[in-house]
């Protein structure tokens, strides 16, 4: 069996008649508009507006969505820097302290010292990328709408809303949950953390100013933080204009995997010919074949009941070799068989 190194996977938004991601007002827009993010793509020699939330924006729900879930303490963004105590803003950093915040731990951060100052950065080991609509199945839509005054006339003002399914990837790099490298310029924990912590921490010399700080319980430590982003994954919650264009982000189809390679390999996995999302099982099954030696667990295919058009198709050539489920409910048996200590 293939080591877990890597939790990769996959999520399927229902985003219809929604307004997650603010682009704000468009050029030469009416400035009374407010538009979603949206970017263009070639389909069959025509031009498409494709709806789309960030990876910054849905990484902040995840991030708040995880924190809540597990009562961890949230690790604040705050001004640092020259001017900070006067209350302005030209740098921004994170606790920066990975030990006693998980989500510094699983999501990394940056600390750009002056001149002569300490700068500390951790890559997130969290990678993901965009959430897009899926192909044949996004419409750009307008609300029009009115202020009323009191007195005067009614102030007409418009949103752009769409309708579609939002898919994504991602990948933990769960092998690096617990551990830090100090590697010259690159320091992934700051002095001051490594002094606060040293009875936590063990040292480990790669040579020359390089070093490696693991802590002892880093075992214990890696599954829990992996759990608790999984749980955030599958209670996935936030967006913009909830008020007006009101949506569950949590994902209707959440699909899992352990791999021992940092390969994103669940991508492209939706297809939008129907009135309902499809599932490509034979995609998911080439996977399943090529990465085989890779695999360090089955592979979750979480789905809420009813979601997917080919849903009788997926339970019957996905129950050998699959576990299938809600997408909570993957997420507890995931947990449950890979991550829990003991």
């Amino acid at each position: 069996m293939a080591k877990l190194n890597n939790i990769t996977g996959a999520l399927l938004i229902d985003a219809t008649a929604t307004f997650l991601n603010g682009a704000g007002l468009g050029v030469q827009e009416d400035k009374n508009r407010v538009i979603p993010k949206t970017y263009k793509e070639k389909i069959n020699n025509r031009t498409e507006e494709v709806p789309y939330v960030s990876a910054q924006s849905w990484r902040r729900w995840l991030r708040d969505t995880t924190n809540e879930e597990n009562n961890w303490n949230p690790s604040e963004l705050r001004a640092i820097g020259e001017g900070s105590e006067k209350g302005n803003t030209n740098k921004i950093a994170t606790e920066l302290n990975p030990i006693e915040f998980p989500e510094d731990d699983l999501f990394g951060y940056m600390k750009a010292g002056a001149k002569g100052e300490e700068s500390v950065q951790r890559t997130s080991p969290f990678k993901s990328s965009i959430l897009k609509g899926i192909k044949n199945m996004r419409t750009v839509n307008i609300d029009e709408a009115f202020v009323h005054l009191k007195e005067g006339t009614p102030l007409p003002y418009s949103t752009k809303f769409y309708s579609t399914h939002l898919e994504g990837f991602f990948n933990l790099e769960y092998y690096r949950l617990g551990v830090y490298d100090n590697l010259g310029s690159k320091q992934e924990l700051s002095s001051e953390v490594v002094e606060k912590h040293a009875d936590k921490l063990i040292k480990s010399d790669l040579g020359g100013r390089f070093s490696r700080y693991e802590l002892k319980n880093a075992v214990e430590n890696r599954k829990n933080n992996a759990a608790g982003i999984l749980k955030g994954l599958a209670y996935l919650r936030g967006g913009a204009k909830q008020a007006a264009f009101g949506a569950d982000v949590s994902p209707k189809v959440l699909i899992l995997a352990g791999l021992e390679s940092a390969n994103p390999i669940f991508n492209n996995l939706f297809i939008g010919t129907g009135e309902k999302p499809i599932l490509n099982i034979d995609l998911l099954l080439e996977l399943s074949k090529d990465y085989k030696d890779k695999l360090a667990t089955p592979i979750y295919v979480g789905f809420r009941k009813g979601y997917l058009q080919n849903e009788d198709e997926v339970n019957e050539k996905l129950k050998d070799g699959f576990i299938l489920a809600s997408p909570i409910e993957i997420v507890n048996q995931f947990t449950q068989n890979y991550l829990k200590n003991g």
